[in-house]
């Protein structure tokens, strides 16, 4: 039977007439009209995921606390809100596109576990750390492991910058940002995996003083975590990097050449093995590695254009006491330094290493939100920049000026300190941050303690718009110059 023209395009029409109906239902009158968030102010025209950190910042300032970026995804920056999405029963859980990306080896580490009340797995795995990042332990039980640690370490770092000064050829010139991640990546491996470097020996962890052997690290470790173009080959490597770390702990455990690292010796006593562990251990050096470079460049690039700040940074650090053998300072003197504090603080707070969206979903039952019911499987987020800078608690709150930390008024203080969410609050703090910090303060210590620092080229030194956001150039190049003593 033939089938004319008019019946053709008749069936057709049929068949095809439910698909603009459904996107003009799904984008445009349900989202307007009978949506229960309808009500919300919506970003004009709305953007498309993942909206740009400008254009969020732009929209709260228009609309106020509570805005949507797309017709189905919230955008919040009040403190009230940040407890309810991040603390209040555990928080919401992770929407599951989110917390994918994190899983390494095929299987779900801490972070890539959804979280929020419901998430039993998860609550398990963060006990499964104890305490062995919390600063009761780092600076009890764990202080002669972080000494040996530091000693070894900041001596190596000592010793680089030593050399780079009496180079004829670079003139005391260094590209500090993957040399920042070395520094860092050396003390998380020392804690995490333990002596032995993971028992890779120097030629494989030598991050410190191989500059070729950090920057293979750092090329996988950048093309992995930003999805660029060779992202599924570098993963290979990454989980290979940390799966010879892994097995190296293991072997030098066995033969009694390392008693292993502080970490890796809880989380095997928990019952974790193989894959799961080297996901947990490698997550945990990944983070150390990244988040901290971001944070030394930028304090190292906002000291080095201020002369006079440094030379008080200076005072205060050589105030410490030290260890003859090794120079260490005194941790509780080094925690306890108010400028050193302050400078970092500052930094975490203009430069925070994570300063997006931290994105959650509502509970089955729904949550109020900043006075408007929202449903359950709703995308909310808070974006930790928009806290940072906002202009009712942080005057002139673009500019990095640590001395706003160091006012004589105890209540601002407080006040800037609520809003502050660089390692989040509650029972969703970053389990690393004592940890993180007493590194930070230690690297900080042994460059300007001993050197002073001036910019030799910055280009491009804006934050990246991205979860994990250093400066957009990777580069930071400084001349170094030894201080008298």
């Amino acid at each position: 039977m033939d089938i004319n023209t008019t019946t053709l395009t008749l069936l057709l029409t049929i068949l095809l007439l439910p698909i603009p109906t459904y996107l003009i239902y799904t984008r445009l009158l349900h989202p307007l009209y009978l949506s229960p968030l309808r009500r919300i102010p919506l970003l004009s025209p709305p953007l498309s995921h993942p909206v740009p950190l400008p254009a969020i910042h732009a929209a709260h300032a228009h609309h106020g606390p509570i805005v949507r970026l797309t017709p189905t995804t919230l955008s919040l920056s009040s403190l009230s809100a940040a407890r309810t999405i991040y603390i209040t029963r555990g928080g919401f859980p992770k929407p599951r596109w989110w917390v994918d990306q994190f899983i390494t080896y095929g299987v779900a580490n801490m972070v890539s576990m959804s979280g929020g009340a419901r998430d039993k797995a998860h609550a398990e795995r963060k006990r499964s750390h104890g305490a062995v990042y919390a600063k009761s332990f780092l600076f009890g039980p764990g202080a002669a492991g972080v000494e040996r640690i530091a000693g070894r370490v900041l001596a190596r770092v000592r010793g680089v910058l030593d050399e780079v000064v009496k180079r004829e050829d670079g003139g005391g010139k260094m590209d500090v940002y993957c040399f920042n991640g070395a520094a860092s990546a050396e003390f998380a491996i020392g804690y995490i995996y333990g002596d032995g470097f993971g028992g890779g020996g120097k030629g494989e962890t030598d991050f410190v003083g191989d500059k070729g052997r950090r920057e293979e690290y750092y090329g996988n470790h950048g093309r992995w975590l930003k999805g660029e173009e060779g992202a599924a080959e570098a993963e290979k490597w990454m989980e290979g990097f940390g799966t010879m770390l892994r097995e190296g702990t293991e072997r030098g455990v066995e033969d009694g050449r390392s008693e292993g690292g502080v970490v890796f010796r809880q989380l095997r006593s928990k019952g974790i093995r193989d894959d799961d562990l080297s996901s947990e251990l490698l997550d945990h050096f990944v983070a150390s590695a990244e988040a901290t470079r971001t944070t030394l460049t930028y304090l190292e690039w906002e000291v080095s254009k201020r002369p006079s700040l440094r030379e008080r940074l200076t005072e205060e650090l050589r105030s410490l006491s030290r260890r003859e053998d090794t120079d260490v300072p005194d941790f509780k003197q080094l925690d306890a330094l108010p400028l050193l504090d302050a400078i970092l603080t500052e930094t975490l707070r203009v430069y925070t290493p994570t300063p997006g969206p931290q994105h959650r979903i509502t509970p089955p039952e729904g949550a109020m939100l900043e006075g408007y019911f929202i449903p359950g499987g709703v995308e909310v987020s808070v974006s930790l920049s928009v806290l940072h800078k906002n202009p009712e608690v942080f005057t002139r709150p673009d500019v990095w000026d640590p001395d706003r930390w160091l006012v004589d008024d105890e209540e601002k203080i407080a006040e800037m300190r609520n809003w502050f969410w660089a390692f989040s609050k509650g029972s969703r703090i970053c389990i690393g941050k004592d940890f993180a910090l007493i590194v930070l303060k230690f690297i900080i210590d042994a460059i300007y303690s001993r050197y002073e620092t001036e910019i030799v080229e910055d280009d491009n030194m804006q934050q990246e718009d991205r979860f994990l956001a250093g400066p957009v150039s990777e580069k930071l190049v400084l001349k170094f110059k030894h201080l008298r003593r």
